[in-house]
């Protein structure tokens, strides 16, 4: 068998004994920790080698269905690898080989009946029942375009822009001198003016005018809702604030758009198929729970987790 000398295939290799000692990809069910053998035995195996094996270390055994297996799987993780290649195959099996080699060799030290390796295989056990069952519950579940759709016609404000709004304030002390300023304005008075004459705000040098923000952030709740039917140019009324009594002018306001259905269509039905198939595996853990009613030990609980609030 050939080495090839390629630092791209070194790099893929490398990544593939990361994705099979993890034991999962993104996608698909986890997949066994150690690379796929026909026989699991440690007795070594003698004799010819079987038509369908590449390779044979002790009793394990890779088969071609093995090793497309594992081809398969790095395509997946990694989009680019050039999995017909045969330089990039022959990196793959150096790979699986010395894997395998790291494997015997630590099942020959009797790593494989420490707590911690035991623990780490049983949790990955549990990983795979849970895992392969919800993935049973819910293959037929799924949401559909009608039902993206519904969504989105009773959500549409949940897929619009924000509004940023600029605007200006011209405070006064007294909702007496407010209404006076507000005569002012209405009349056609400049705005900016009579706020950098009159206004007892902080930023009335600047003609008033305050940091843009988006609808929900005003700086107090009675600004946004002074403001809220307003257009661009719009004048509030006198209102109560933090500092004394408010007139606001809106200076701009931009956004506010609606994305369009074919924008979201996707994830809306990936969203709304997660939600099915979470309340498909809910709704059968309370008929477990029902069924097998686990028991609790309250007092051992909360002495050692703490009294929940």
């Amino acid at each position: 068998m050939g080495r090839s000398g390629s630092t791209t295939y070194t790099i893929a290799c490398l990544a593939m004994g990361v994705v099979f000692l993890a034991g999962c990809n993104s996608q698909k069910q986890p997949v066994a920790p150690t690379a796929p053998s026909a026989s699991q035995g440690t007795a070594p195996v003698t004799g010819p080698l079987p038509s369908n094996v590449l390779v044979r270390i002790g009793s394990w055994t890779l088969t071609v269905d093995d090793f497309n297996d594992r081809l398969n799987l790095l395509k997946q993780q990694l989009p680019d690898f050039k999995g017909d290649d045969a330089n990039a195959k022959n990196a793959v099996l150096e790979e699986l080989v010395r894997q395998q080699l790291l494997v015997k060799d630590a099942q020959d030290s009797d790593i494989g009946n420490t707590k911690e390796i035991k623990d780490a295989i049983e949790d990955f056990r549990r990983t795979l029942l849970v895992q392969e069952l919800a993935s049973r519950m819910t293959k037929d579940v799924a949401a559909t375009e009608d039902d993206a759709r519904a969504y989105y016609d009773a959500n549409k404000d949940r897929f619009a822009t924000p509004v940023t709004w600029t605007v200006s304030q011209i405070v006064a002390l007294d909702e007496i001198t407010a209404k006076n300023i507000l005569v002012q304005v209405l009349q056609g008075g400049d705005f900016a003016q009579i706020a950098q004459a009159q206004s007892k705000a902080a930023n009335a040098s600047d003609g008033g005018k305050l940091k843009p923000f988006i609808t929900g952030k005003a700086p107090f709740e009675a600004m946004q809702t002074a403001i809220a039917n307003l257009d661009e140019g719009g004048i509030s009324g006198v209102f109560k604030g933090p500092e004394g009594f408010y007139i606001v002018k809106v200076d701009s306001k931009a956004g506010g758009t609606t994305k369009a259905f074919i924008d979201v269509k996707k994830d809306l039905i990936y969203g709304l198929t997660m939600q099915k198939q979470q309340a498909v595996i809910l709704n059968r853990l309370k008929e477990l729970a029902q069924k097998n009613k686990p028991e609790y030990n309250k007092d051992l609980i909360e002495q050692v987790l703490g009294k929940a609030q």
